[in-house]
């Protein structure tokens, strides 16, 4: 696990691929065919070296955001307008929570969870407020970004926080790499205007992160890129790379 520049007073963490040695060597997903104890015995360890749990999603390129927090009774969730029980069923871990993106409140709450997005070509996004308090982590690929996770993520912030939080975007496939069908280029860049690139061999490709870094921007976040492409770099998981690879996490914890 890589510990990365503080983002406005919050931790930041990236857990990379162990090259060489297997396709899933690090994986930290139980969605991947990677034995679950393996998994889990990796969250355990992250979680051990932050001091704090972890909140994992269920990802499945959605645009839903879902809220935690503290309540009488122990942490909970708001998720599509209900709340639950925020549960711990591993060692280290709460959730998967349903979301593509996780929104929490760690004001006044002493060991307040982490939270983690899962990656191989994707855009992990972590966000931070008030000193690094007020957190969020959202998984935006494709269809998550267009549909507008970004968006409800910032808004549920913008519901806690009056703050416009600090971003970082974390290592995803880039424009000049993400080759797509001609016609989905142009669907894309008639909902998000600039997101159509080339790649370097001429195809049509969509550029994720300089889309949402100017949707980010639009929002009145302060925005930071790690510039790495998880295609050309063999330290990270990559779908387009390896069909059979595991997933990095982008991990933000509370100050």
């Amino acid at each position: 696990m890589r510990s990365l520049a503080p983002l406005g007073g919050a931790r930041v963490f990236l857990t990379e691929a162990d090259p060489g040695t297997g396709p899933l060597v690090g994986n930290v997903s139980l969605g991947v065919g990677d034995d679950p104890e393996a998994v889990h015995a990796r969250r355990r360890y992250l979680s051990a070296r932050l001091g704090a749990p972890i909140v994992w999603m269920d990802q499945t390129h959605s645009s839903d955001v879902a809220v935690v927090g503290l309540g009488e009774m122990g942490p909970i969730m708001r998720a599509g307008g209900a709340y639950a029980p925020l549960d711990s069923r591993c060692e280290g871990e709460y959730g998967p929570v349903p979301a593509d993106g996780v929104v929490i409140d760690a004001r006044g709450w002493e060991g307040a969870p982490a939270l983690a997005v899962m990656t191989a070509d994707c855009l992990p996004v972590v966000l931070s407020a008030d000193g690094g308090r007020v957190l969020a982590a959202v998984h935006a690929g494709r269809r998550g970004f267009l549909s507008g996770i970004l968006v409800a993520a910032v808004r549920a912030m913008s519901g806690l926080c009056a703050e416009a939080p600090a971003a970082l975007i974390g290592p995803a496939i880039c424009g000049q790499c993400y080759e797509v069908p001609g016609s989905m280029r142009d669907e894309a860049e008639a909902e998000a205007e600039g997101i159509g690139s080339r790649t370097r061999w001429g195809s049509a490709g969509l550029d994720l992160p300089g889309a949402a870094r100017r949707q980010l921007e639009a929002m009145g976040c302060r925005v930071a890129v790690d510039p790495r492409c998880t295609l050309e770099d063999a330290s990270l998981f990559s779908f387009r790379r390896d069909s059979a690879c595991g997933r990095q996490a982008l991990v933000v914890a509370a100050a």
